[in-house]
C-alpha cells in the first residue's frame, strides 16, 4: 500500500511540470538581500530550475541569478523559490558520500537570451 502511495504521489508531482527537464550541472551564484551564496543547478528547464545548496531560503522568496553556462558565458536570471529542501543529518551524509538533496526548486521569472538559447540547444539535442 506504502508504495502505491508514493508512486502516486510521485506521479502527481511530474505532472505538475510543464516544461521539459533537462539534468545539466552547471555553477550557479544567487543573491538575496545584498548577500550572494553559490551552488550547483541541478537540473534546469524552459520555467525553472534546481538548485542544490545547504542554505534554501524561505518559500516565495525571489532571488537573482547568475548562471555559469558550459560554454563559458553567463546567464542573468530572476526567480522565486517554490520549493525547500533541508535534510537534517545532510552534512553527516555528505560527508559518508551520500549526496544529500538540500537545495531550492526555482520559478524563473525574468530569463535572458542565453538562458533561453542554451534551454533550445538541449532541446534540439533530445529531439534529434
Amino acid at each position: 500500500m506504502n508504495s502505491v502511495r508514493i508512486s502516486t504521489m510521485k506521479k502527481l508531482d511530474l505532472e505538475k511540470r510543464k516544461q521539459k527537464r533537462f539534468a545539466k550541472r552547471c555553477t550557479i551564484e544567487f543573491t538575496l538581500d545584498g548577500e550572494t551564496y553559490r551552488g550547483i543547478c541541478r537540473n534546469l528547464s524552459l520555467d525553472g530550475l534546481f538548485i542544490k545548496t545547504r542554505k534554501p531560503f524561505a518559500l516565495e522568496e525571489t532571488i537573482k541569478i547568475l548562471l555559469h553556462l558550459p560554454d563559458g558565458s553567463t546567464s542573468t536570471l530572476t526567480g522565486r523559490v517554490t520549493r525547500a529542501i533541508r535534510e537534517p543529518y545532510s552534512l553527516i551524509l555528505e560527508r559518508a558520500g551520500i549526496p544529500s538533496k538540500d537545495g531550492m526548486g526555482i520559478q524563473l521569472i525574468e530569463k535572458d537570451t542565453n538562458y533561453l538559447k542554451f534551454v533550445e540547444s538541449l532541446t534540439r539535442r533530445t529531439e534529434t
